[in-house]
């Protein structure tokens, strides 16, 4: 069994959400999930429904007698994201397609397994590059995250592809998101941070 890293990016045929995501306006609008640990990576049109970035500040605070106000002292501050995308499927092919991409991304979230099935403590990382959301800086690929949460929703009211007995795809996905991000050192020489902002 091949050890190389996979990297599934996004289905593109003539009709494809896929297609769409490459060529509307001339951009690239796509979402890719890199896990650093085994270098696997897989891409999904950035068909985003919905995005949430949340800065909180750790802070402590000491009353002493002889001050009239507490000292506070900010200890860390943290970055979650959150963010949900839609993935379509037009046809049984770009719907097995997608179907085995989904399942990379979720692999991602698990520790890798040697050959003795034993867990292996890796790097937890996944770097997430969404467009201006979630650039990639100093030549590394996307935001490093931990990542949380991924919640897969069947969109039911869209319908269903089922193109044999014992084979049913759903026309509609939605991929939830929630993580931490891994704030770089540097941060405040970092002008465009957070990019979508100015």
């Amino acid at each position: 069994m091949s050890q190389n890293p996979t990297y599934r990016r996004i289905y593109s045929d003539t009709y494809s959400m896929g297609a769409q995501a490459k060529i509307t306006s001339g951009r690239y609008h796509v979402i890719t999930f890199y896990h650093t640990s085994t270098g696997h990576a897989v891409a999904f049109p950035a068909t985003f429904q919905s995005f949430t970035d949340t800065h909180n500040s750790e802070a402590s605070e000491g009353i002493f007698a002889n001050r009239m106000d507490p000292l506070i002292t900010q200890a860390s501050t943290g970055r979650d994201i959150s963010f949900s995308f839609e993935v379509v499927n037009s046809s049984i092919e770009e719907a097995r397609y997608n179907e085995q991409s989904i399942n990379l991304l979720l692999q991602m979230m698990y520790p890798k397994i040697s050959e003795s099935t034993a867990a292996k403590v890796g790097n937890p990382y996944i770097s997430i590059d969404g467009m201006n959301f979630l650039p990639g800086r100093h030549g590394f690929r996307g935001t490093k995250c931990i990542v949380k949460a991924i919640d897969y929703n069947i969109n039911v009211d869209e319908g269903f592809i089922a193109p044999e007995p014992g084979e049913v795809h759903p026309i509609s996905i939605t991929i939830s998101i929630s993580a931490t991000t891994i704030v770089p050192n540097d941060i405040f020489y970092n002008k465009t941070f957070p990019s979508y902002t100015g």
